[in-house]
């Protein structure tokens, strides 16, 4: 007995060590641990559960409650027949040898390796993501069983099902469950359920050869696989959390170290039984150390692009400290996206959950209402019909280029790229060329909000407003620009933007006027629509600003042909000033040149020329005076709304514009401390506000401010980097954040004073302009 025991706890002490690694390892990158989030007691329900990312769109909501383990399972690909984003179902994962919750209990999500880590006593489990496989790891000192459940509330058709705040309710169709020995399958094919997009499509004017449909053929779903399989199943009907539906629960063997794998899909065409093949295979020990290895690498380069940390020896009593560890926390929930398919919705993405009546008890917008009540399921969100509102989604695609992170760009992209077919249809409907969006997209790309005939929306608001189709323009610009990234793919679709609005103006000017252009010779953009501010618009700001930054940073590419040089330069020579005008006996920028409505007074619309097409502000000093004016001169009654902060509000990044580090510290404090009105256990679950949580575009927007304050530079301008054009002296950081040129900036502060500044390459060092705030010795 002797000569063997030593091996035996050898054994024992390696298998542990590979089991909880993700949560003792020390990380590759400087990502602080201090941004580790820690629990130390279980939690109440889904809305205090933690986000884990994998990639390419799969992710977990994941907690424990009455001494389970519990899984929200997502897919970003999980759109179901009706164009809506769906949860796959919920694993309840029990041990029946430790009562997990007790005294000493500690849940942490690590971030340096993406994992959670949860103990109790001599019991240790982690929960980890291998691309769209996650993982649950679980060893103890004596043997354990687990009783594991598959539940869902789609087991069958359920109608009249509270979807969104605005109190719409909708029907849901049932997926198709299996349970056997190894373990559970799931899956919901949309083609078993009747949908008709070409037909929807064709009622707004889009022909059959222009539809582009991502949902007939598309299955979404998991595969469940347990090492040593499951008996003894069982079928019943369950109330849990706060949705009625059915659950398959089974034991597993008895033993020291468990291990499941579940593989998440959504996907046009997707094979369910390549899902079970995938999952037991990660059971293999050789196949689960080698996903490991390189599920690490893949975190270590993710967290080695870019970072902001703030104040980290002053620790989370300090709201810069929380701003930092926030920024990191969120961009973490977005990572679940890298390489993925379709953009993250705005209003709570894959991580959204239910909405329990109670337990939500502010909202920092009290003109929307809180909760529903019943029928009720972890698939609800606010505004789902809105699906992918433009100005909302932007926010998903601003805050990744300082970051670095192409990968969780490239679906905004794809996104209207692969819909520009569609688009050109819209445009050739009401008689222009090129390519419009309208502001409300649904998942096919057609408007999704009483539509209209001719493929606009409806509503008066936003009948004309498409100005978010040349923001997103601008930031695959920004993207070739800064990060490197080919526009040859997204070149057409980009000059169709510009060429709809040369054309649809020129013939409604026509139309009115009997001549294409004004009676000074330049383009007339009306009838508009001033983002939702201004209905009956005429050159509205955002738009003119839109169209002067576009074709200037086209007419730099190499790529563009000679017949598209020479007609942005014939458009270039017509476009409209940008409107201003005296207010308070201040010159100002005006919202557009002339308005006939006022409709959503949320909209700071003078602030689009400040960010993101810099014609005014920080990286112009000569035109602050007149920017500070804008700002300073908003009439009151706007003032009081469109100058505030939360969900998708821009107004961190607007004082930044303006070089104002006090206002801007104050609100970042509000958007990305969250500690005002913090309504999950989650620090950066945002929200709610406008929208749903975790609201994305409140991060999204928050983040993208924190970089301003940090570094402004002006793509496709004069070259020049602004650093720390808006930072407070009183915070120390360290950051790397990526600028125009595909330069990289790293810089540390200390007590107001650089310490450390490395620009990448060494020869944009010479455009870089420090605050002179920070030179003081």
């Amino acid at each position: 007995m002797p000569s063997t025991e030593k091996p035996i706890k050898l054994f024992a002490f390696l298998l542990f060590f590979l089991t909880v690694y993700s949560c003792s390892k020390k990380p590759q990158s400087n990502l602080p641990r201090t941004y580790n989030v820690v629990w130390n007691t279980p939690s109440k329900d889904a809305i205090e559960s933690m986000p884990l990312s994998g990639r390419m769109g799969a992710g977990a909501n994941i907690w424990v409650q009455d001494g389970s383990i519990w899984l929200y399972l997502a897919h970003n690909g999980a759109y179901d027949e009706q164009g809506r984003l769906l949860k796959l179902g919920c694993v309840r994962i029990t041990p029946r040898e430790t009562k997990l919750g007790e005294p000493g209990f500690r849940q942490e999500l690590d971030l340096a390796s993406g994992a959670i880590c949860i103990q109790q006593g001599d019991f240790k489990a982690s929960l980890w993501f291998s691309g769209e496989t996650l993982v649950f790891e679980s060893e103890s000192a004596n043997r354990q069983s687990f009783d594991v459940a598959f539940g869902t509330w789609r087991d069958q058709r359920r109608n009249g099902i509270r979807q969104d705040m605005a109190g719409a309710k909708g029907n849901y169709n049932p997926d198709q469950i299996q349970a056997g020995h190894d373990g559970f399958l799931c899956f919901h094919r949309n083609a078993d359920f009747a949908g008709d997009v070409v037909s929807m499509a064709k009622a707004q004017g889009i022909p059959e050869t222009a539809v582009h449909d991502v949902t007939t053929k598309r299955v979404f779903g998991g595969a469940v696989e347990l090492e040593g399989g499951i008996s003894k199943i069982k079928e019943e009907v369950v109330r849990w959390q706060f949705w009625n539906g059915k659950a398959w629960t089974g034991t597993t063997t008895s033993t020291k170290t468990h291990i499941i794998a579940m593989q998440l899909g959504g996907a046009l065409n997707a094979d369910p039984e390549k899902w079970k093949v995938e999952a037991s295979l990660m059971l293999s020990s050789s196949v689960l150390q080698k996903a490991r290895t390189d599920e690490q690498k893949r975190w270590d380069e993710f967290w080695s692009r870019s970072h902001v940390y703030i104040n980290l020896d002053k620790g989370n009593k300090d709201p810069g400290f929380l701003i930092g560890r926030n920024y990191q926390l969120f961009r973490y929930m977005l990572a679940c996206n890298r390489d993925g398919e379709l953009p993250l919705l705005f209003n709570g993405g894959i991580f959204t959950v239910d909405n329990i009546p109670g337990r939500i008890t502010g909202n920092n917008n009290n003109e929307l209402p809180i909760s529903e009540g019943e029928p009720i399921t972890p698939d609800f969100r606010r505004w789902m019909y809105c699906h992918f509102m433009s100005q909302n989604q932007r926010w998903l695609g601003w805050p990744t280029l300082a970051n670095g992170d192409s990968d969780l760009l490239s679906p905004s992209l794809i996104f209207y790229r692969d819909r520009s077919v569609t688009a050109a249809a819209r445009a050739k409907t009401i008689g222009a060329d090129g390519v419009v969006y309208p502001e409300p997209l649904d998942i096919w790309g057609l408007c999704c909000v009483a539509p209209r005939t001719d493929g606009l929306c409806g509503a008066e608001h936003l009948t004309y407003h498409f100005s978010m189709m040349l923001e997103h323009a601008w930031i695959a610009l920004q993207a070739h620009d800064e990060l490197g990234i080919s526009i040859t793919k997204d070149l057409p679709w980009i000059e169709g933007t510009i060429k709809f609005y040369d054309t649809f103006y020129r013939n409604q000017t026509l139309k009115l006027t009997g001549k294409e252009l004004g009676e000074d010779g330049k383009l007339v953009i009306y009838p508009s629509n001033g983002l939702e501010f201004a209905g009956g618009a005429t050159n509205p700001i955002e738009v003119v600003c839109g169209l002067k930054r576009i074709t200037a940073g086209l007419l730099t590419l190499p790529e563009l042909s000679a017949e598209s040089k020479s007609n942005l330069q014939r458009l270039q020579s017509t476009l409209p000033d940008m409107p201003t005008g005296m207010r308070d006996g201040r010159l100002s920028l005006l919202p557009a040149k002339s308005w006939e409505r006022e409709y959503n007074k949320w909209e700071p619309i003078e602030m689009y020329a400040f960010w993101p097409y810099r014609l005014v502000g920080v990286t112009k000093p000569e035109t602050l005076p007149l920017a500070r004016n804008t700002w300073e001169t908003i009439p009151a009654d706007r003032a009081r709304l469109c100058k505030q902060d939360y969900s998708w509000m821009a107004n961190v990044v607007n004082m930044a514009a303006l070089a104002w580090p006090d206002s801007a510290k104050a609100r970042a404090i509000y958007k990305m401390a969250n500690i005002t009105t913090p309504q999950a256990r989650f620090p950066a679950f945002f929200g709610p506000g406008h929208d749903w949580l975790p609201d994305h575009n409140w991060g999204g927007s928050g983040m993208t401010g924190i970089q301003e304050m940090l570094m402004a530079a002006d793509p496709y301008g004069d070259g020049k980097i602004y650093l720390l054009p808006a930072w407070p002296k009183e915070w120390d950081v360290d950051f790397k954040l990526h600028a125009p040129k595909q330069t990289t900036m790293e810089a540390s502060v200390r007590n107001g004073k650089i310490v450390s500044l490395k620009v990448t390459p060494e020869t944009q060092g010479k455009n870089v302009i420090l605050n002179p705030n920070f030179n003081e010795p």
